[in-house]
């Protein structure tokens, strides 16, 4: 008994002696930065940093208040926008970081992504986004009613959930952009006035610069390459109507069907959606066949030319690198860029089931 008493003690005074190393925090005496930002100034030699703090109100929605610093270096930023802070800024609940366009050409995002890396309190579920446009300006308007940051993070969770939009986050950006065979990506949004944002399309890096954009609508046709699986929207029209098909679930597979250089790759993609919109009277059963169809030699067309398009850009986000490797214990990487991914033929195998008819027009 006494020394289950002693053992007690002991652990007792092990916390009190772990509690006295642990930095306190009061909340109300931090600026709790939810949103922070990047742009390039008009000479390029300068880098201008936006953090977003949401000012909580009784009975109101938070106000937004943003605070700009500039600087020539990231880490420098932080420093000046700390002197026109009255409390410590904190970075524990960022939920977003974006970076202005003619940044992400210029320069790059390298640099300014690598102390949020090293940062513990930073999660991994933070979105990351391109602004067509200001970051300053962006985080200067005042959207939805639980101030900026959840707005826009919770506007990529639904286009990633419902729509054309591929899975990303933090985490996503840095397994894509460390491991092999693979290149990062991130969703583009742009201001339309002061309380409403839209998200334009994805953005492609390569060795951290932005170097390619697509809009929403081919964003649907990526979706499907890059996610295993994936919804969203698509327009068709067949025999002067138009029909707007939800893709309810798709899966892809890929399979090597070629396993030594020129390596061909074959992807299988099987679609199940709704015609959530059509503008004739009557969808005949001749009709669904004929949207299928068209629909999957859609998807084959676009496809391969989002293919090609990367390969004449050297980037690899649909991850074909990565494929190979896990399927070929023989793949060399170093020659994989060099000689191997030109040379790389793709195959998309696509079967469109529609079996469900929403409205008719």
């Amino acid at each position: 008994m006494r020394k289950k008493v002693i053992n007690l003690i002991f652990l007792f005074c092990s916390c009190l002696v772990l509690t006295g190393c642990v930095e306190s925090r009061i909340l109300d005496e931090l600026t709790m930065v939810t949103a922070m930002g990047f742009d390039i100034n008009e000479n390029g030699d300068k880098i201008i940093g936006t953090i977003n703090v949401p000012i909580f109100q009784k009975d109101e929605p938070p106000r937004n208040k943003a605070i700009s610093g500039q600087a020539e270096l990231q880490k420098s930023i932080l420093q000046i926008m700390q002197e026109s802070s009255a409390n410590q800024i904190a970075m524990g609940s960022l939920e977003v970081l974006l970076f202005g366009k003619e940044l992400t050409k210029k320069m790059g995002i390298l640099d300014l992504i690598d102390p949020f890396t090293r940062d513990p309190t930073i999660g991994t579920a933070m979105k990351l986004a391109v602004v067509d446009g200001e970051v300053k300006d962006l985080l200067n308007g005042n959207y939805g009613v639980r101030g900026n940051a959840f707005f826009i993070s919770n506007s990529i969770d639904t286009a990633v959930e419902h729509g054309n939009l591929p899975m990303t986050n933090f985490h996503r950006f840095l397994t894509d952009f460390y491991s092999q065979g693979k290149s990062p990506y991130v969703p583009i949004i742009r201001k339309e006035s002061e309380k409403e944002l839209e998200i334009i399309g994805v953005g492609f890096f390569r060795y951290g610069k932005l170097v390619h954009q697509i809009s929403m609508e081919e964003a649907f046709f990526f979706k499907l390459l890059a996610d295993k699986y994936s919804s969203g929207w698509h327009d068709i029209e067949i025999d002067g109507q138009k029909a707007a098909i939800q893709n309810i679930l798709s899966k892809r597979e890929f399979h090597l069907t070629e396993a030594s250089p020129p390596y061909e790759v074959t992807v299988k993609i099987d679609l199940h959606g709704v015609i959530n919109e059509y503008t004739g009277d009557v969808v005949k059963d001749k009709t669904f066949k004929k949207l299928e169809k068209k629909f999957e030699e859609e998807i084959n067309k676009r496809g391969l030319e989002l293919v090609n398009k990367f390969k004449e850009l050297d980037i690899d986000p649909i991850g074909f690198g990565r494929v190979i490797k896990s399927k070929n214990r023989d793949f060399d990487y170093d020659k994989w860029r060099d000689e191997y991914y030109e040379d790389l033929k793709v195959k998309i195998d696509v079967n469109v089931d529609i079996n469900e008819i929403g409205i008719v027009e």
